[in-house]
């Protein structure tokens, strides 16, 4: 679709941006916490230095922008993944200290590098992978979990769900179907999602799994062991084995990341609330980018324009010329000395490479409407999504992301526990941007003030500060296309905790970084890991 054409359907759907006249330029953020984000001095490139596990399969990773405008990033992990996971973590480490040791970079403006390294050795990761042989398996792979939960807390949950729960309540759903008349595709996929509800991201129905509906709806009637063999069995395809079955339990590891988001600068209404605007919905594989002025032909695409900070882009929607929608970084540079709204707090910070410099920039992504058309997220966030996804361009063309409506929640079981929940995450900063610089706040950044412009009335707020959601559109995806489903009512609202964001900024010594060389070295380093043979002479090593 041609950029002009994309721009004229959003003319019809947004509204003006105008907000309350209580806020705007005169808004000015509290600075008694600091800043989230990343303070830096100038545009440099820089590589991942969190612990975020990776997957090499695409089909293991979910990617969901929803209303409250955030992405949430859920992994199932596999065996495959957590053996993997510490010598992943040994070989990035390996690779920036081999990179700083032979001076093709040079690090520079913070130190996370450093603080990579001492966490590392004081979680016992050198250490566990040499026990590897002596521990076995089972022990290894539970050491392993072990020290993701340390590095990652917050983030990892042991889906342990009883079987014969999930059996009943599926039963329950399939008896509920109207009989008589043949049923739509999209109550057949309701049908097959409510088989274990959120984990179930199919939008399309294979020969295979619309038989084997037919035979589960044949057997609910009478249920026994011939409907509860049926099932798993159905659970089984549906989720290409990723759920197994032990001990009487439907069992999975995942990691699930909830990052604040910017979206389109527009804005729709539903039922009479005007609300962030996505700019497109629905199903969007990530495709590899043919136009551009960088170098084409791969999905994590390096932009030659500074304001994406030499960070991957991953697109979704060519939108004419050398344009395209994706997920990218912050995009957007807070200037320390005249960002208006920026509280006097967060303006001279010291350097931590350099402490008698105070740093001159901030990156602060706007959970709210700020882009062109893109999806933001901080440019440590968009770091941790790079990793986490398939090494492989070619691998990442095989990746789905989903698109709610702007109306529609993110109503996921976080745990596993038998109670959904809204997804949310605390993280309190909105603005409006212009030529890659933030020009007015939206709101105050303190949570009441946040959430009452970012919620509305919606919002029911206890005095134990635990939230709730008087009215829950949520979406289902039939082919393509996003469509609410159904309307929930006074659901809790989960608040994940905002995870600073982990880079470090370098210098490429033997070329310059923004050279076609400097980008292959950059993007290489985000490759590295178990599953991808390293290019050492991408990194400059040969």
């Amino acid at each position: 679709m041609q950029l002009g054409r994309i721009l004229a359907v959003l003319a019809l759907t947004l509204l003006p941006t105008a907000w309350p006249p209580a806020v705007g330029a005169q808004v000015v953020w509290d600075g008694a916490e600091p800043p989230p984000g990343v303070y830096f001095y100038w545009y440099e490139p820089s590589f991942y230095a969190g612990f975020a596990p990776r997957t090499q399969d695409p089909r293991r990773a979910h990617v969901r922008l929803s209303r409250g405008n955030q992405v949430r990033l859920t992994v199932v992990l596999g065996e495959a993944e957590v053996d993997a996971y510490l010598e992943d973590l040994l070989q990035r480490r390996q690779a920036y200290r081999e990179l700083v040791d032979a001076q093709v970079i040079e690090l520079t403006t913070n130190r996370q590098y450093e603080q990579f390294i001492a966490t590392l050795d004081e979680a016992g990761v050198p250490a566990a992978v040499e026990s590897r042989v002596r521990l076995g398996p089972e022990a290894y792979r539970q050491r392993s979990v072990e020290i993701m939960q340390a590095l990652n807390r917050g983030r990892i949950f042991h889906i342990r769900m009883p079987v014969d729960r999930v059996v009943e309540k599926w039963r329950g759903v399939l008896t509920a179907l109207p009989a008589g008349r043949a049923l739509s595709p999209a109550e057949k996929l309701d049908a097959v999602s409510a088989i274990l509800p959120g984990r179930v991201n199919l939008y399309e129905l294979s020969p295979e799994v619309q038989a084997a509906l037919a035979r589960a709806v044949e057997l609910a009637g009478e249920g026994g062991a011939a409907f509860r063999e049926h099932a798993l069995a159905c659970l089984a395809l549906v989720t290409d084995g990723r759920y197994p079955v032990r001990d009487g339990h439907v069992e999975a590891l995942e990691y699930t990341a909830i990052y604040p988001a910017g979206t389109v600068e527009g804005w729709t209404t539903y039922r009479g609330t005007r609300l962030p605007a996505f700019g497109v919905t629905g199903v969007w594989r990530l495709i590899p980018r043919t136009f551009g002025r960088g170098i084409t032909g791969m999905v994590d695409y390096l932009s030659t324009n500074p304001g994406y900070g030499f960070i991957t882009m991953l697109p979704y929607q060519h939108a004419g010329g050398i344009t395209y929608n994706a997920f990218h970084n912050a995009g957007v540079r807070a200037p320390l000395d005249s960002t208006s709204f920026l509280p006097a707090a967060w303006r001279k910070v010291p350097g931590e490479r350099t402490p008698a410099k105070p740093y001159q920039n901030l990156w602060v992504v706007s959970r709210g409407p700020t882009s062109h058309g893109c999806t933001r997220l901080g440019s440590g966030h968009m770091s941790e999504l790079r990793q986490v996804l398939p090494s492989s361009s070619k691998v990442l063309e095989e990746m789905v992301t989903f698109r709610n409506l702007p109306q529609c929640y993110d109503v996921f079981d976080i745990d596993g526990d038998g109670s959904p929940e809204v997804m949310g995450v605390k993280y309190y900063l909105a603005y409006r941007s212009k030529d890659h610089l933030p020009v007015a706040a939206y709101v105050s950044n303190n949570r009441g003030a946040f959430y009452q412009w970012l919620y509305g009335s919606n919002l029911r707020d206890a005095a134990d500060g635990r939230a709730t959601l008087a009215e829950v559109p949520v979406c289902r995806f039939v082919g393509r296309k996003a469509e609410e489903a159904q309307v929930l009512t006074g659901l809790p609202l989960y608040e994940a905790e905002y995870t600073p964001e982990s880079i470090q900024f370098y210098r490429v010594k033997p070329v310059k970084f923004d050279s076609p060389p400097g980008f292959e070295l950059n993007r290489e380093l985000r490759k590295v890991g178990t599953g991808h043979t390293v290019a050492r002479r991408a990194l400059l090593l040969d």
